[in-house]
């Protein structure tokens, strides 16, 4: 219930206020997924340029995943894209923001089963625009196994603490090959030391991105993701891009809108 007044809020919100110029719609995407039939998305897009506008696809960490529309409005916990689209703060820039159930369980569910099905969207709904796109936690890993089963569809990608493959061969797949790393961006904070498997997996993951791609920040797993997609660069490097300079969008954050800003959260990824 909470969660369908948070919709609501945020539709009114954008009709209320005409400078924003932005509006929000739902949509299904269709999926050939055994059990699952079609995921919700939240679309933020621009009133006008649709033809013109970039195309930023966001996906989700583990706790935001949800069984019904009514859920559809965690996708903008951690002050994700869905949510600075809502604020008027990526003009020129539609962003999709799917939601996957939390099937067989909340700590077991993937995006590889969808990969597909969003490709297929994607391809077929925006072909003649620019595709980007981002994840946090298991939203990263979902972005890595997205571009490297359609390596052609995404321009550029970020990601912010990527959750581990659950395999070495997933590893081996993910991990983005020499001729397009350049297109990748990666920020790792605390959860990087999580355990093995995250050790592992993002130093792999680190390597294999340029120098000035990559950096690492000491903040918690869920603030790094609000940091990131507040604009910070989460960097101490001199001239390292931020999420959205690196991808190639317009960020407009309002003056009070600073980097120590807070946000809901929810379980660990």
């Amino acid at each position: 219930m909470a969660a369908s007044v948070g919709l609501k809020l945020l539709q009114r919100l954008l009709a209320d206020d005409e400078d924003l110029a932005m509006r929000a719609c739902t949509i299904t995407i269709p999926l050939g997924s055994h059990g699952v039939r079609e995921l919700p998305a939240l679309v933020v897009e621009p009133d006008s340029d649709h033809a013109t506008a970039s195309i930023l696809l966001f996906l989700h960490g583990k706790g935001e995943a949800g069984s019904s529309l009514g859920a559809l409005p965690l996708v903008c916990v951690h002050q994700t894209p869905p949510f600075q689209a809502l604020l008027g703060r990526l003009p020129g820039t539609v962003v999709i923001a799917p939601q996957a159930p939390p099937i067989p369980t909340i700590d077991d569910w993937n995006w590889r089963e969808y990969v597909t099905a969003l490709a297929e969207f994607l391809a077929d709904r925006y072909a003649k625009q620019r595709v980007v796109a981002t994840g946090f936690s298991r939203g990263g890993l979902g972005v890595l196994q997205l571009v490297s089963a359609y390596p052609d569809l995404v321009q550029a990608w970020a990601v912010v603490d990527p959750q581990p493959a659950r395999d070495p061969a997933e590893t081996n797949a993910v991990l983005p090959s020499p001729a397009r790393t350049e297109r990748g961006w990666l920020r790792y904070g605390f959860f990087r030391h999580r355990n093995d498997a995250w050790k592992t997996f993002s130093s792999l993951l680190f390597d294999r991105l340029p120098e000035e791609n990559r950096d690492t920040a000491e903040l918690q797993h869920v603030e790094m993701a609000v940091q990131a997609y507040l604009g910070s660069s989460l960097s101490a490097g001199i001239g390292k891009k931020n999420l959205y300079d690196f991808l190639g969008l317009k960020f407009a954050p309002s003056p009070s809108s600073g980097s120590t800003a807070s946000t809901p959260t929810t379980s660990a990824k």
